[in-house]
């Protein structure tokens, strides 16, 4: 019997050989590949009232601007690409358009709209439209709720249903990275709302997961966004490569729909569709444990347990994930598309405050993060001028 350690090229050597001629050449043209290319296990959860089947892995198109990844994500089986109106101002919808094109019908597609008056929402959806070379958004979320009264303005909600009526839009929702719990129990009430994708992860407290059973009871497809918590690759951390069980432990919740981990490499890519069908397991739980107090005193983890309001009305998480986008994803392109802002006048105000009144309860130094944030930012914007910061 043939040694399973013997080389290809010289086992048909071998084979050539013994057998001869046409029986071999016969032989070698049915001869399996040895490296059979193995696809995931394919999971799909419904989203929410919406009845999308979508993949539990998904893809969160926002880094990425190759579009090869998007293709092997789509040879993969993954079937739902969440982007934005801002992401690389515009590029990142030309360049889903542009790769799904002949393969619409087979995909689901999530993008964003700003609040703002309906003439200007109105534009933004018929320039994504025209980006993404489609006749309608599968889903169209507000970016970045942060108060209940946006998750019930009557105005925004108007715009939404004309969106629908129109054709433009099957489904409609918001997204979310501060003060989630509280905007998720809001929606929960109102009904208003399709889907919501918020910023969900390992470190996360159980205030927020009870408020994610609670839309989801309401009918919401809940995406889950920020999975990773920092998306640190594992050289930074010692050969640690916890992404996998971070996915694992976000799935485990079955009120969550889907995950859009957002990734830039055909192989981070693969990496994350191999969770679908898996669970989690010890090694998982112990590569989190680690990952934790990675974490811990580096970034916000966007977990919503900061404590306390600033007085100048500036939002830490807003201002903390440059941090992020910079330790975390290397990627100092993010907070300076236009996605959210922060006038100069508050930034201003927080560097010069004596002592932060907002208080992390991970322990983290909202102070010395701020500091290092605007060190990221390398000066403060002209008076008057917006820095705008991409969440």
């Amino acid at each position: 019997m043939l040694s399973k350690k013997i080389g290809r090229r010289k086992f048909m050597k071998n084979i050539s050989f013994a057998l001869g001629g046409a029986l071999a050449s016969q032989f070698l043209e049915n001869l399996p590949p040895i490296h059979a290319e193995k696809k995931p296990t394919l999971e799909y959860r419904t989203l929410g009232k919406t009845g999308l089947k979508v993949t539990t892995v998904s893809m969160g198109v926002m880094n990425c601007s190759d579009p090869a990844v998007l293709l092997r994500a789509f040879d993969l089986g993954i079937n739902f690409y969440d982007t934005a109106d801002c992401y690389m101002r515009g590029r990142n919808e030309e360049m889903v358009g542009q790769t799904f094109k002949g393969k619409r019908d087979k995909i689901f597609i999530q993008t964003k709209v700003h609040a703002n008056d309906e003439k200007k929402m109105r534009a933004s959806v018929e320039r994504s439209l025209r980006r993404l070379q489609t006749d309608y958004i599968d889903v169209l979320v507000w970016h970045g709720h942060s108060t209940p009264e946006e998750v019930s303005d009557a105005a925004l909600f108007e715009f939404m249903s004309k969106m629908k009526k129109e054709g433009k839009v099957r489904f409609t929702g918001f997204s979310t990275h501060s003060h989630m719990a509280s905007l998720l129990k809001e929606a929960a009430k109102s009904n208003l709302h399709d889907v919501i994708l918020v910023a969900y992860n390992f470190t996360h407290s159980k205030d927020l997961k009870e408020s994610v059973a609670l839309a989801a009871k309401s009918g919401i497809g809940i995406v889950a966004m920020k999975t990773q918590a920092g998306g640190y690759k594992k050289q930074k951390m010692g050969g640690l490569s916890p992404h996998q069980a971070a996915l694992k432990y976000i799935l485990m919740d079955q009120n969550v729909c889907c995950a859009v981990p957002g990734v830039t490499t055909i192989e981070q890519i693969e990496e994350c569709a191999a969770v679908m069908g898996t669970s989690l397991s010890k090694n998982d739980i112990d590569g989190l444990k680690q990952y934790q107090s990675f974490l811990r005193g580096r970034i916000c983890t966007l977990c919503g347990g900061c404590v306390g309001e600033c007085p100048y009305g500036v939002s830490p998480g807003d201002l903390l994930r440059t941090v992020m986008y910079h330790d975390g994803y290397e990627n100092d392109a993010l907070f300076r598309d236009p996605s959210h802002t922060m006038t100069a006048q508050n930034i201003r105000h927080c560097s010069e405050c004596s002592s932060c009144s907002i208080v992390c309860r991970r322990g983290l130094d909202i102070k010395a993060q701020i500091k290092l944030a605007q060190e990221v930012l390398g000066h403060l914007p002209a008076a008057g001028r917006e820095f705008r910061i991409k969440i």
